[in-house]
């Protein structure tokens, strides 16, 4: 059983680096690098300047004082992997309003640690808010690009395809670090607007990623998502590999359309 389930992994002939282009020429990459993108900057901006923004809330704090301030912000990131990805795995179809939504409030926290000069406290929930909302964006992003690609380009394509997800999203890393922040050497000087015009950029940022999210769902509703031809010219469309389709369907709670997946045996 557990050969015939890897069965569908093997194909009748061995790639090139023809197919690879192929998959580089796929349009469903790029939406999904932008979404990446924009998500991963905001990341590593909240990894590096995180903690300055903290001894700007609280300038007698000591260096231990600002590490036990800045972890809450990764559990809250953690906390929300926890509550969202499992809940967007089940509805898979309904990825890009999850994605949405946690860059939402991403932006909001942003919002929050650029205005709210008079209140260092709300400026730190929204540090923690921007953690959270980070949290389920890059599962999204790679379980997304997995359920794609494995249809297209079968295995060795999801790996090319999350190579380059990664790879030309963490461009948005940087850009914080060199473009924007300290980088910017008029936005990053002190003072109670430090840093404001890096974030509302990253939040322009942000929301090319929801665009892109919006984009990539509207344009698999137009023009689908069907195999590739390498994949058509081989084995993919096994009895077994419809058994492990069938199985897929049952886990994500949808019910019924298990069965009506071709294969089936009574």
């Amino acid at each position: 059983m557990h050969y015939q389930d890897l069965k569908r992994v093997y194909h009748a002939r061995a790639w090139t680096f023809k197919d690879l282009g192929y998959v580089l020429l796929d349009w469903r990459l790029w939406p999904l690098t932008l979404m990446y993108f924009g998500v991963v900057g905001v990341g590593i901006g909240t990894q590096m300047y995180g903690s300055v923004i903290i001894s700007s809330i609280q300038p007698q704090a000591s260096g231990i004082e600002v590490s036990l301030l800045f972890a809450p912000i990764w559990i809250m990131d953690l906390i929300a992997i926890l509550l969202v990805t499992p809940i967007s795995d089940r509805f898979h179809r309904s990825r890009a309003f999850f994605f949405s939504a946690a860059v939402c409030v991403q932006i909001a926290g942003l919002l929050t640690v650029t205005f709210a000069l008079d209140n260092g406290w709300a400026r730190y929930g929204g540090l923690l808010m921007i953690g959270f909302g980070l949290g389920p964006t890059v599962p999204i992003c790679m379980a997304w690009s997995t359920e794609i690609f494995q249809k297209r380009h079968g295995e060795v394509g999801v790996a090319a395809a999350t190579a380059l997800v990664s790879g030309l999203g963490n461009l948005g890393s940087v850009t914080t670090t060199y473009a924007l922040y300290t980088g910017w050497p008029e936005d990053s000087a002190p003072g109670p607007h430090q840093y404001r015009k890096s974030n509302l950029t990253m939040i322009g940022i942000l929301c090319l990623s929801i665009l892109s999210s919006f984009a990539m769902m509207g344009l698999l509703k137009i023009f689908g998502n069907p195999p590739s031809q390498k994949l058509a010219d081989g084995n993919s469309s096994s009895e077994f590999e419809d058994g492990a389709a069938r199985r897929e369907a049952r886990e994500r709670g949808l019910g019924k359309l298990g069965r009506l997946i071709p294969g089936r045996r009574a």
